[in-house]
């Protein structure tokens, strides 16, 4: 099993740590998408943690807890709950468009993205089953057309992907951020969209560049 353990500080003080903090459920996970139970510790920078303290290569991060597979079970009722009604012998039948699977594709960063500072990253999600892929800005809006995935079953959405600055925050002596880090801000973009979609912290683990597919 891996361990996170990397806190974006090296060391905190008493007054920016918050420790012996205790759930029983439904309110954290660790980055594989297990609830997390026990004991655990935040910092002021918003990081939590699992242990009462902090504890070197054992200690793992906790993101908020999301109870995905009764959402995707929620989400998948609502889709295929397909209406049937009798009016003496006829039937209403619905037909859901065939899906057309498109290839995965990234977004090439350009250097107009650069001097912007980022760019931005397509993704679809399958509500029946969690599968999650990534496309271009091309494939993405084929999602609902003859020639790309039903958008019955696919749900889109994008991130924005920071690409230029420093690799993590800059802080000021308070603690607070004075200029945003590539790898910090695009990390808590992903754990922010995970809520919605738990995948995402499984399909992305570098938060500095964009895989080539």
């Amino acid at each position: 099993m891996i361990t996170f353990d990397r806190r974006k500080r090296i060391y905190y003080t008493q007054a920016q740590t918050t420790n012996g903090l205790d759930t029983l459920g439904s309110e954290w996970m660790t980055l594989d998408n297990i609830e997390y139970i026990g004991q655990y510790h935040r910092y002021i920078t918003e990081e939590v943690f699992t242990g009462a303290v902090f504890v070197q290569n054992k200690s793992r991060i906790l993101i908020p807890y999301v109870d995905f597979k009764n959402k995707l079970s929620e989400i998948s009722s609502i889709n295929f709950d397909l209406e049937v009604s009798f009016d003496y012998d006829s039937v209403k039948i619905v037909d859901i468009p065939k899906s057309k699977l498109l290839n995965p594709s990234v977004t090439v960063v350009t250097n107009k993205d650069i001097v912007i500072g980022y760019t931005i990253r397509y993704f679809a999600y399958k509500v029946n089953d969690g599968n999650l892929i990534e496309l271009n800005k091309e494939s993405i809006s084929k999602v609902g057309t003859t020639n790309g995935m039903s958008n019955v079953i696919w749900k889109t959405f994008k991130l924005k992907w920071k690409v230029n600055g420093p690799d993590f925050d800059i802080l000021d002596n308070m603690g607070n951020i004075k200029e945003s880090g590539i790898v910090d801000t695009n990390k808590r973009t992903v754990y922010s969209l995970s809520e919605d979609y738990p995948p995402l912290t499984q399909y992305i683990t570098d938060f500095r560049n964009i895989p080539t597919i």
